[in-house]
């Protein structure tokens, strides 16, 4: 018997001995549980043995974890956009808030463990389910999510946080091809400091950006890993891009040709490098930044591992006045790092 088999007798032995279902109906839904792969509870409530309610309690009570009313909860709209609204949907999830570092997200099924572990691993927090009736579930995601122009509501109640610092000089106007695709400026600004922000402090080491045929992709690449962050609409897609061109003083009427520029940020008294790629696709451009914390890649030379018999004369080859040292190798092989530590 599965961990899953015997925390599912558990619950149906609570509703027995709670009077809700009677031995011979658990023995009827365990057995079609068997066959039909189907969570307990909602076979319970299919063949009319129970109701959600009941089941909810169940959960809660056998589990250990909080129950909430699906109809009543309050979401934070920052997380709606940590877990996307095709996957919500398909597992019967919603996120509702962000404190102390987890994540409260209420489940139809709490004991879909696999659920819980992919959206830990993607948003970098720990998941605390929250159990839930299927039908609060669903009026909590079409509340919440509903169409993509409730996504374009969302970004314009992001959390406030410090604007992108830029280090250097840089022509800010809000000059934005397409502007007229979206209501207004403000909410790209807030999403593009966010996606950004949030990769910092995920310690990610690029962030790619990535058009599809009905909305946009952002990937970040942590521990060498690509994983799904977020989604945006379609219609944001130009927008952001141009935006993100303004920062790295790219050219935003150009989307026809590859561009490559850097900026400088500040990020919590820390000096971030972002290297700023475009690639035109036919669905658009897509962008890719790669993030170069200055704190973390100042490493001594020596420290690199770097032998002895190399490393001597490739110091003094540094000094020469004149020439040049290529640095090659794949991505995350530590090329800048050792850059960096030429020029320290």
């Amino acid at each position: 018997m599965t961990d899953n088999e015997r925390r599912a007798g558990k619950i149906g032995e609570y509703l027995m001995a709670n009077g809700d279902i009677s031995s011979i109906q658990l023995q009827d839904a365990l057995l079609q549980k068997r066959n039909s792969g189907k969570r307990l509870g909602k076979i319970l409530i299919e063949l009319g043995y129970t109701t959600e309610a009941k089941v909810v309690n169940a959960l809660a009570k056998t589990l250990g974890y909080d129950a909430v009313d699906g109809r009543a909860c309050t979401v934070h709209n920052e997380v709606l956009l940590l877990v996307t609204k095709e996957f919500a949907e398909k597992k019967r999830v919603v996120p509702l808030k962000v404190e102390g570092g987890r994540l409260l997200l209420a489940m139809a099924d709490p004991l879909d463990f696999s659920t819980i572990e992919a959206i830990a691993f993607r948003v970098g927090l720990i998941v605390v389910p929250q159990v839930a009736t299927e039908s609060g579930i669903l009026e909590l995601l079409e509340k919440n999510y509903g169409s993509s122009a409730r996504i374009i509501e969302l970004l314009t109640q992001l959390p406030d946080s410090e604007p992108l610092e830029v280090v250097r000089e840089v022509r800010l106007e809000e000059v934005l091809e397409g502007r007229d695709e979206l209501v207004d400026a403000a909410p790209i600004v807030k999403l593009v400091t966010f996606i950004v922000n949030e990769a910092v402090r995920l310690q990610a080491s690029d962030i790619h950006i990535e058009p599809h045929e009905k909305e946009v992709n952002v990937r970040l690449r942590i521990d060498g890993e690509l994983r799904s962050f977020m989604r945006f609409p379609k219609n944001a897609q130009v927008p952001v891009i141009s935006r993100i061109k303004i920062l790295a003083t790219l050219d935003i009427t150009n989307r026809r040709t590859p561009q490559d520029g850097s900026c400088t940020i500040k990020f919590e008294e820390r000096t971030i490098d972002l290297r700023i790629s475009t690639m035109p696709t036919v669905l658009g451009e897509k962008i890719v930044i790669r993030l170069l914390d200055q704190t973390t890649g100042m490493i001594p030379l020596p420290s690199l591992g770097v032998d002895e018999i190399v490393l001597k004369p490739f110091l003094e080859m540094a000094k020469w006045s004149q020439g040049m040292i290529l640095v090659a190798g794949p991505t995350g092989s530590g090329k800048t790092t050792t850059l960096y530590a030429v020029l320290q």
